[in-house]
């Protein structure tokens, strides 16, 4: 059955693209969901072209595609993968959405302990080079000014979270290297909503769309969004 009157806006990760969450995307659309997956501002291109863009220019890139889907659509989801749930909480506090989901979304991040798990799993898999050099690789790309306007975001993001009154989900990989467990774990507890959910992956890492359960996460939102 289409679902004509249900849109989604799904957001990216911090130096990611679509390709994070097209799996989600693809499976929401497979159901009639109307679905907008822009691209954030300085992403896309090469590491370099992060460097002059600000947190205020993501916020802003994710605006505009929101504004449009809710002029066309009375029902309006916004999913945010990472540093996708920020900005998705930003929009939440300021748009009349529908409800929220939080993918792997960070308030405590660069989980050291899982990172040399993942490290040591490697080395018994004969991978060990291409995942121990993926650490150093993508710091060295990221322009500091960009981490440095992550850090502001999350920072600017963590006091609007008692003030989330929709829906919320809130779905975390428990091998995340990138965003440490228990920054589900504060959305859930510290969102203002009188309905909110959290679930944990056991075997998913960060990119949760994308892993091993990436069919669960599917199924997590379709449940979630079903009723809304």
């Amino acid at each position: 059955m289409l679902l004509e009157k249900k849109a989604c806006l799904i957001l990216h990760g911090f130096t990611g693209g679509p390709f994070e969450v097209l799996p989600l995307a693809e499976h929401l659309k497979s159901l009639g969901y109307t679905v907008a997956v822009p691209i954030l501002a300085g992403h896309g291109d090469l590491p370099a072209s992060l460097g002059p863009v600000s947190y205020q220019d993501w916020l802003a890139s994710a605006e505009r595609p929101l504004k449009h889907l809710l002029a066309a659509y009375p029902k309006v989801m916004v999913i945010g993968f990472s540093m996708g749930g920020l900005i998705g909480i930003h929009l939440a506090r300021k748009y009349p959405i529908q409800a929220l989901v939080t993918l792997s979304a960070p308030i405590y991040i660069l989980n050291m302990k899982r990172i040399a798990q993942n490290i040591l799993l490697s080395v018994k898999n004969k991978d060990s080079r291409r995942r121990i050099r993926k650490y150093p690789g993508n710091l060295m790309r990221t322009p500091l000014r960009s981490v440095l306007h992550f850090k502001l975001l999350l920072a600017r993001t963590k006091p609007l979270i008692p003030g989330i009154t929709v829906p919320l989900l809130v779905v975390q990989g428990l091998k995340d290297d990138t965003v440490k467990p228990r920054s589900a774990d504060y959305i859930y507890r510290w969102a203002g909503s009188s309905q909110k959910q959290v679930h944990y992956l056991p075997e998913s890492g960060h990119l949760i769309c994308c892993d091993g359960e990436a069919s669960e996460v599917c199924r997590l939102v379709q449940d979630f969004l079903h009723c809304r």
